[in-house]
């Protein structure tokens, strides 16, 4: 079975199911995005079946368990959703959450949002493999060169990521489709080099060209993807899962936070070499007169007849 087919598969296997078996699978199968994200438990809770229950469904569909059933489900279901379904989708889901308020409250948007981003980088930090992590900040910092990308909704995070990143250590490349020709930009990778994909569903095919690429000339492949199973999961040698959710901004602050701490963990370690080269860069910046200086005069206003 492929993951394209888990909706096929299931309506295929519905009629052999228990009756309480079928209540699990009749919730995912009508509630559909709303419902990938949510825990076996909480499944549990709403269908009013038992946790086991829940997990026995996804064994009983060929599943090992019940993440890698729900993590079948959001790549098919979150890869056929364009950006604007994401962005329905998750002005929806507020709304649901905020029922018991006023959801036309501009407050009590405020609170909701920045306390379930809180609580969402709250419950990411247990689940970053720290061996995983050190080995990624090792290649980071050891690596001839790294190679960024991040597509469409992930862009923003790679640039961020990126100019973080090259202000404190050499050779770091931003790819960007449509700034020269994609080709060219990957065609110095090489063996040792790091390639860092920023990468959620709708997975991006130029993303996972590059990533195939690397791969075969045998560069290391970092990526920070919404599935264990995404497409970009399968090709890195390392994986840090981010679970993107409905929400409208999904789960940027999460991934912000994750980014961070790569570029933290890295000055740590390289602090003497990574002062020096951001003094380099300020030296620069200065010469340049990139930045109004605070104690700049304001132009005289216009006066006006």
């Amino acid at each position: 079975m492929t993951n394209e087919d888990v909706l096929a598969h299931i309506r295929a296997h519905y009629d052999a199911m228990s009756a309480s078996q079928q209540k699990v699978l009749e919730f995912f199968l009508t509630r559909g995005l709303e419902a990938i994200y949510l825990s076996a438990a909480r499944v549990a809770e709403i269908t009013d079946v038992s946790h086991s229950t829940v997990v026995r469904t996804a064994q009983a569909l060929g599943f090992e368990g019940f993440p890698d059933f729900q993590a079948a489900l959001q790549e098919q279901l979150m890869g056929q959703l364009n950006s604007a379904g994401v962005a329905q989708l998750g002005a929806r889901k507020l709304v649901g959450e905020l029922v018991e308020q006023d959801p036309t409250s501009i407050g009590a948007v405020l609170q909701r949002v920045m306390l379930t981003d809180a609580r969402n980088i709250e419950n990411l930090v247990p689940q970053i493999p720290l061996v995983d992590f050190e080995q990624a900040v090792h290649w980071l910092i050891d690596s001839p060169h790294v190679y960024i990308i991040g597509l469409r909704a992930s862009a923003p995070m790679a640039l961020n990521f990126g100019m973080s990143l090259r202000q404190i250590r050499e050779s770091c490349f931003i790819l960007q489709p449509g700034v020269g020709d994609l080709v060219d930009q990957v065609a110095g990778i090489r063996s040792g080099d790091v390639v860092f994909a920023i990468c959620f569903g709708r997975y991006m095919r130029e993303t996972l060209h590059v990533m195939d690429y690397a791969r075969r000339v045998g560069a290391h492949l970092i990526t920070i993807t919404d599935t264990p199973l995404s497409p970009a999961a399968r090709r890195a040698d390392l994986v840090f899962t981010v679970r993107y959710g409905v929400w409208v901004y999904g789960a940027s602050a999460a991934l912000f936070s994750l980014l961070n701490a790569f570029i933290s963990a890295i000055l740590v370690a390289q602090h003497d070499q990574a002062q020096a080269r951001l003094e380099a860069v300020d030296q620069i910046i200065e010469q340049f007169g990139i930045f109004e200086s605070e104690s700049s005069e304001p132009p005289p206003a216009t006066r006006t007849t």
